[in-house]
Order: structure tokens, then C-alpha cells, then sequence
């Protein structure tokens, strides 16, 4: 009898081993073929968190650029309202006007163009912003 239980057992495991055998033999039916990937070419690490350290600082950088430019640009346009209304009070002068005037008419002999009329004659003056 101990030889009957033994022979089931053996049996039993040799069912077992079939039924594995053929599990395995399903899988691998229904499972696609193994991809073969080609070799991918070695890039360098790339450490995100640096070139986003990086990005930041350009971008405060050119902020601030972007700020000082505004500045510089204001400066400028005072500068050219004040240079304007300097000349402008220069000019209502009457000697200064007549030097002026002298002075014109004589870089258009030398030139020879026709003369310039002292009464007609328009001073370009900035607009007043």
C-alpha cells in the first residue's frame, strides 16, 4: 500500500510538471516575441535640475535688463525735452536768433543756394510730452 501512495504521488507531480510544461507552452504562444531594442548611443546625463537653475537666472537676468533698459530710455527722452526747450529759450533770444540767422545765410552762399528768409524761418522744437 505505501508503494500504491507513492506511485500517485509521482504520479501526481508528473501530472503537475505536464500541466506546467503546457502553461508555459501557452504563454509564451500568446506572449509577442521578445523586442530587440538596438543600442541606443550614449547621450550625457543631463541634469535637469541645473539647467533649470540655469533658464532662472537668464531669465532674471534679462528681466532686469529688460528694467534698466526702461530707465535708460526714459532718461533719454527727458533728455531730448530738455535739450529742446533749452534751445528753444536759446533761441527766443533775438541776438541769438540773428547769429543764427548770419549763420545760415552764410553756409548758404557757400553752398549757393538761395537765400534764407529771416522771416519765414520755423525752429523745430520737440513736442512737450
Amino acid at each position: 500500500m505505501v508503494v500504491a501512495i507513492r506511485a500517485d504521488l509521482a504520479q501526481g507531480s508528473n501530472l503537475t510538471r505536464l500541466r506546467e510544461a503546457r502553461r508555459v507552452q501557452r504563454l509564451q504562444r500568446l506572449s509577442p516575441p521578445p523586442v530587440v531594442e538596438a543600442p541606443r548611443p550614449c547621450h550625457p546625463v543631463v541634469d535637469k535640475a541645473a539647467q533649470s537653475r540655469v533658464l532662472l537666472q537668464l531669465a532674471w537676468k534679462t528681466v532686469a535688463l529688460m528694467h534698466k533698459n526702461k530707465i535708460i530710455q526714459q532718461k533719454i527722452v527727458a533728455l531730448q525735452k530738455e535739450t529742446s526747450e533749452f534751445v528753444a529759450s536759446v533761441m527766443n533770444n533775438p541776438e541769438n536768433r540773428q547769429r543764427y540767422m548770419d549763420h545760415l545765410k552764410m553756409c548758404a552762399q557757400k553752398q549757393a543756394a538761395p537765400t534764407i528768409d529771416n522771416n519765414n524761418l520755423a525752429l523745430k522744437v520737440e513736442p512737450k510730452a
